[in-house]
């Protein structure tokens, strides 16, 4: 990487550097497909609540700001409930309640009882191509209360609530062992990689890492009676 941006440097163009590597194009698209909206501009709020852009990381922590988890690397592991499968996303060790943060804006795809991720979310991201999904949610209050499937979220948001719940053919269950977030992203380069044996789920053990450095703020809104977004905006109205 210090041999490229060298290169870049110096004035040498891209397609250059890039000429003759045979799976360049396949690599670009793949981690653009992942990374390519991380990075760019993005609005906060300056002296006297006046907007100013700024330019970096525009993502978030699945996590709020003040709320302590673990996580380690199991991407792959082993599962048996209902039939043998692999753990296709990364699990994010925590107390029930935390309020649990969309990562990128997008539009919520699915909202409710799965018997394996028990109360979860979907988000869509805005281009197509980044499914996330939010699961174990908590019992009895597991989502903004405001949250319907349809909605149009932004990074930032307060979706929902820490748990433990899953692992049951019926709803509002508690059978997981340890409180926790599980938080997975799939790839969606066309339709049929939505469901079936296309689809790709990819190890964010370290993308969460790279989030930690971004974590949403919250308070709790006495009107609405759930944790919002403390950066400023309005719940639903910032992370543009």
């Amino acid at each position: 990487m210090d041999k490229l941006v060298e290169r870049l440097r110096s004035g040498e163009p891209l397609a250059s550097i890039t000429e003759g590597l045979k799976y360049y194009k396949y690599y670009e698209e793949a981690y653009n497909a992942v990374l390519g909206e991380f990075v760019g501009e993005y609005e906060v709020l300056g002296e006297g609540g006046k907007p100013e852009l700024r330019y970096g990381l525009k993502v978030y922590s699945p996590v709020a700001r003040g709320y302590n988890y673990g996580h380690s690397d199991d991407f792959g592991n082993p599962r048996s409930y209902g039939y043998r499968r692999l753990h296709l996303g990364n699990d994010l060790m925590g107390s029930i309640g935390t309020p649990i943060i969309a990562v990128e804006g997008g539009m919520v795809q699915e909202l409710g009882w799965n018997r394996y991720g028990g109360w979860r979310i979907g988000i869509r991201s805005h281009d197509g191509l980044r499914y996330y999904y939010y699961a174990h949610l908590r019992k009895g209050h597991p989502y903004n209360k405001l949250l319907q499937k349809g909605d149009e979220v932004y990074a930032g948001d307060v979706i929902g609530y820490l748990g433990m719940t899953g692992y049951s053919t019926k709803e509002n269950v508690n059978n997981i062992k340890v409180p926790h977030l599980h938080f997975g992203l799939q790839l969606i380069f066309d339709a049929s990689q939505i469901n079936g044996v296309n689809q790709i789920w990819i190890d964010v053990y370290n993308i969460v890492r790279l989030l930690g450095r971004n974590r949403m703020p919250v308070k709790q809104s006495t009107e609405k009676g759930e944790y919002v977004r403390a950066d400023g905006y309005e719940q639903g109205m910032g992370g543009r």
